[in-house]
């Protein structure tokens, strides 16, 4: 696992050849930060950035002002400032409308799974019936997207063939469109064929776990023109929590989304359709997810809104083990049933760090903390 020490000073200056340089703004409310930059055009703002540098296996943190950051770029060589500057304009500017939804403010994507082995059962439904109650007291309470799978991809979980998960998905989707609710419809899936299904059938968001991992996906959103959630996931369901490495998890996925955000603009899709999610769980252990947690707006020098689904993750159960181990008490597991304090702890902590969706299982009591959040923000 990498330290990245806190310094007084970077290794070089930023954005000079001889390193790697990350910028994360440090948000504060409106009423910390009276003259500061806002995050993407959203209710966060910031007057100080950490300014990761990556010399070989190395990492050092400085925290300076977006002042400092260009003067000293600047002085170094006007290629280094023309960084600088890109980078702190990605952050800054408005978010482009996602899918008809005002980027500047918050969003709740609730989850319905269509399958019999999701993580967490109360999320399990199977008829057209449950899934239309549950849709719609979702909407009620305030999700402004509702993500459906019809396969799990829990750790551990195998995949099931195309065809049962079309049977599962393709013809509730198809029955809630008949009813024009308000909620936009996401189908979360990683394969091509349910894709297309869906968005004959009027899906209005793609959601893929494999980050749209080959050609024909990419091709097909961007003749389509579809909204898509692209997310980060080192191996498969199956494997992917066997001894997940990285040299520094946020800065490695953030440079993952660089290269993926490059391919789909690229080729053809619109960079306004893009929402990426780092996929907390997914390839990563409790420290990967700490680390890309603690360092979470770096990722808003992507330029696109982002995602974040923490909802009753192993994550909290792992954490609150830890503390009633450290208290000497014996607990061998957490039921995800009891993970919901966790959950919005960890969406709270997304929204002050300017996150634009969250995603979670527990739509009223997500949007409730946030409602009483934001009144004092």
């Amino acid at each position: 696992m990498a330290i990245v020490e806190n310094n007084k000073s970077l290794f070089a200056p930023p954005f000079c050849e001889e390193v790697e340089t990350f910028i994360a703004p440090i948000p504060k409310s409106r009423f910390e930060c009276f003259n500061g930059l806002r995050i993407g055009g959203g209710w966060r703002y910031f007057n100080q950035l950490k300014v990761i540098q990556k010399k070989n296996n190395l990492y050092v943190e400085v925290i300076m002002t977006p002042t400092k950051l260009l003067s000293t770029s600047k002085n170094h060589t006007k290629a280094s400032l023309i960084k600088a500057e890109m980078s702190l304009d990605n952050i800054i500017k408005k978010r482009y409308p996602y899918s008809k939804l005002n980027m500047s403010q918050p969003h709740i994507m609730g989850v319905i799974n269509i399958t019999p082995d999701s993580f967490y059962k109360k999320s399990q439904k199977s008829d057209y019936k449950s899934v239309k109650t549950i849709f719609e007291k979702m909407e009620n309470c305030g999700a402004s997207i509702i993500d459906i799978g019809a396969e799990s991809t829990r750790p551990g979980a195998k995949r099931i063939s195309v065809s049962k998960e079309k049977n599962r998905a393709i013809q509730i989707i198809k029955s809630l469109k008949e009813n024009n609710f308000n909620s936009l419809i996401s189908l979360d899936s990683r394969n091509f064929s349910t894709m297309k299904s869906g968005y004959e059938n009027g899906v209005d968001i793609i959601n893929d776990i494999t980050g749209f991992n080959n050609k024909n996906k990419i091709a097909f959103v961007s003749q389509n023109n579809l909204p898509i959630v692209v997310m980060h996931m080192q191996d498969n369901p199956d494997t992917m929590q066997n001894n997940p490495k990285y040299s520094f998890a946020p800065i490695d996925i953030y440079k993952f989304f660089v290269n993926k955000i490059n391919e789909l603009v690229s080729m053809g899709v619109d960079k306004a359709n893009i929402v990426i999610d780092p996929g907390i769980g997914f390839g990563k252990n409790k420290f990967h997810n700490l680390d890309i947690l603690r360092n979470l707006t770096i990722f808003h020098g992507l330029g696109v809104p982002i995602l974040i689904g923490l909802s009753r993750k192993s994550l909290i159960e792992e954490l609150s083990i830890d503390n009633f181990k450290s208290r000497g008490i014996n607990k061998k597991s957490i039921n995800p049933s009891k993970r919901l304090s966790g959950s919005i702890a960890f969406a709270i902590h997304a929204i002050n760090n300017g996150v634009q969706i969250i995603r979670t299982h527990d739509v009223f009591e997500t949007n409730q903390a946030l409602i009483c959040q934001r009144a004092l923000i």
